[in-house]
C-alpha cells in the first residue's frame, strides 16, 4: 500500500520550487535587460571615443610619411577604456593610413559604412571624416563585453546558492506554523473512537478549519446518540428478557421432569436447550452493553489475583468442566492493575467459557498468570483461523453452541484500559490448540 502523501512536504516542496523558478526567471529577465543596457552604454562610449579621436587623427594625417612605423601611435587611454579600444583611419578603398599600436595592420572586416558592426570578434564603430574621404573605425573586443555581462549575471545568480536553503527553511517554518491548527485538529479527532465520542475541545481555528471542526463535532454527537441508543436497547432488552426467560426455563424444566419417559420428553428438552441458549445470549448482550458503557477503567490499581481465583473456582464447578480447568500462577507473578473487578471477571469468565465450550471434551484448560503480569487461557483442539474472531456475532469453525460475543466483549474491555487481547492458534510451540492472552497496560 502506497504511503499517503504529506501535505506539509508537498507545500514546502511546491513553494520552494516555485520560488526558485520565479527567482531564476526574474534573474534571467534582469540579465537580458542588463545586457541591453550594457550594450547601449558600451556603444555610447565607443561612439564618443570615435568622435574624440577624429580631431586628433585629422591633425596627424598631414605628418604621415612613407615609414609605416610612423603610422603607429599609442592606444587611446581616457582612464576608463584603457588599451581595450583600438582604432584605424582608412581611405575609401580600405587602405589603413593611421592605426593605434594595438590595432591590426590589416583593415577590420567591417564595411566602411557609418554605424556599428560585429566582425572578427570585435564591436566596431565606423564614422566618416567630414572634409576628406576618410573613415575612422574604433574597435572593442566582444570578449570584454561578454565578461562584464557574465560578472553582472553572476551577481544575480550566485546568491541563489545561499538564499535557496534559507528560503526553504523559512517556507518550512511558515508552513509548519500555518498547519499547526490542522495538526491540533488531527490530534483531537484521532483521540476519538467508539468509546470516546466526547465533543472536541474549543480550539482557536482559522476560518477555513472551523466549519470542518463543527461538522466533525456534529458527527460525533450523532454517533454518540446512536451508540447510546444501541447500548440502551441491548441493556434494556437483556434486563427485560432475563426474568421471563428464567421463569420459562424453570417451568420447562418442571415439564421435562413430568414428561420423563413419554414421547413428549424429547421436545421438552429441546425447548429447555433453546431457552438456555436464549438466556446465555441475553446475558452476553447485557455484558456487551456494560462493556461498551465504559465500566472497565478503575481509578487506582487493585489486586486482581483474588478475583481470578474466584472466577476459576466458580467456572470449575460448572457443568462441562469435569476437572479440566487448572490455574497456574508463576512464582512472583502479580496482577496489580487499574481495572474494574466486575469488568475483569466478565473478561476472564468469557475466555474460560470459550475454552471449555470449544476445546476438546478431554482436553485440559489452563489459566496461567505470567511473571510479566499477562494472563493466558489455553485449550486443546484443532487450530482455527483467528482473523475475525473478535468481531461480534462471528464464530470460528465449530459446531458448539455460542453467541459469538465473548471475544468481542473481552476486546472492548481491554481496549478501554489500554490493554489488548491476543489470539494464537495453534498455540506457540505446538501444532494444535487455541490460546487467548490478556496484555494489560503498564501500571503507572
Amino acid at each position: 500500500m502506497a504511503r499517503p502523501r504529506q501535505l506539509t512536504r508537498r507545500l514546502i516542496l511546491t513553494l520552494t520550487i516555485g520560488m526558485v523558478v520565479l527567482w531564476i526567471a526574474a534573474a534571467g529577465t534582469a540579465t537580458g535587460l542588463l545586457r541591453a543596457e550594457l550594450e547601449e552604454s558600451f556603444d555610447g562610449a565607443l561612439r564618443q571615443t570615435a568622435q574624440r579621436l577624429l580631431t586628433l587623427a585629422a591633425e596627424q594625417l598631414h605628418e604621415l610619411e612613407e615609414d609605416d612605423e610612423r603610422h603607429e601611435i599609442p592606444g587611446f587611454d581616457d582612464g576608463d577604456t584603457g588599451d581595450r579600444l583600438a582604432y584605424q583611419i582608412r581611405r575609401a578603398d580600405g587602405e589603413v593610413l593611421l592605426r593605434s599600436r594595438n590595432a591590426p595592420r590589416a583593415g577590420y572586416a567591417a564595411a566602411l559604412a557609418p554605424g556599428f558592426a560585429d566582425a572578427g570578434g570585435f564591436r566596431i564603430y565606423t564614422e566618416k571624416l567630414r572634409r576628406r574621404s576618410l573613415y575612422i573605425q574604433v574597435a572593442e573586443p566582444l570578449s570584454i563585453r561578454q565578461g562584464s555581462l557574465m560578472e553582472a549575471a553572476a551577481s544575480l545568480f550566485l546568491p541563489l546558492a545561499a538564499v535557496i536553503p534559507l528560503a526553504a527553511l523559512g517556507i518550512w517554518l511558515a508552513v509548519r506554523s500555518g498547519l499547526a491548527p490542522v495538526k491540533e485538529l488531527q490530534r483531537e479527532i484521532a483521540g476519538r473512537d467508539a468509546l470516546n465520542l466526547s465533543p472536541l475541545k474549543p480550539m482557536d481555528l482559522p476560518a477555513e478549519l472551523a466549519p470542518i471542526a463543527a461538522a466533525v463535532g456534529r458527527l460525533f454527537e450523532r454517533l454518540r446518540r446512536a451508540f447510546a441508543a444501541e447500548r440502551a436497547f441491548a441493556s434494556n432488552a437483556a434486563h427485560e428478557l432475563r426474568t421471563p426467560i428464567a421463569g420459562s426455563l424453570a417451568q420447562t424444566q418442571l415439564l421435562v421432569g413430568e414428561l420423563e419417559g413419554t414421547p413428549q420428553a424429547a421436545r421438552a428438552r429441546s425447548i429447555e436447550a433453546g431457552l438456555k441458549r436464549l438466556g446465555d445470549l441475553s446475558e452476553k448482550l447485557l455484558q456487551l452493553s456494560r462493556a461498551e458503557a465504559g465500566i472497565a477503567a478503575a481509578a487506582e490499581p487493585i489486586d486482581l489475583l483474588p478475583v481470578l481465583r474466584l472466577v476459576v473456582e466458580d467456572c470449575a464447578r460448572r457443568e462441562g468442566a469435569d476437572g479440566r480447568l487448572a490455574l497456574l500462577v508463576e512464582p512472583g507473578a502479580g496482577l496489580m492493575r487499574a481495572l474494574d473487578r466486575d469488568a475483569f471477571a466478565i473478561a476472564v469468565r468469557n475466555l474460560i467459557d470459550n475454552a471449555l465450550l470449544h476445546g476438546g471434551a478431554a482436553e485440559p484448560v489452563q489459566v496461567r498468570v505470567g511473571t510479566e503480569g499477562s494472563i493466558s487461557v489455553r485449550n486443546g483442539g484443532p487450530a482455527v483461523d483467528t482473523g475475525t474472531l473478535k468481531t461480534p456475532f462471528v464464530r470460528g469453525q465449530t459446531t458448539a453452541r455460542g453467541s459469538g460475543l465473548g471475544l468481542a466483549i473481552v476486546e472492548t474491555i481491554m481496549a478501554q484500559t489500554g490493554g489488548r487481547l491476543e489470539l494464537n492458534s495453534p498455540i506457540p510451540g505446538r501444532a494444535d490448540g487455541f490460546e487467548a492472552v490478556l496484555h494489560f497496560a503498564p501500571t503507572p
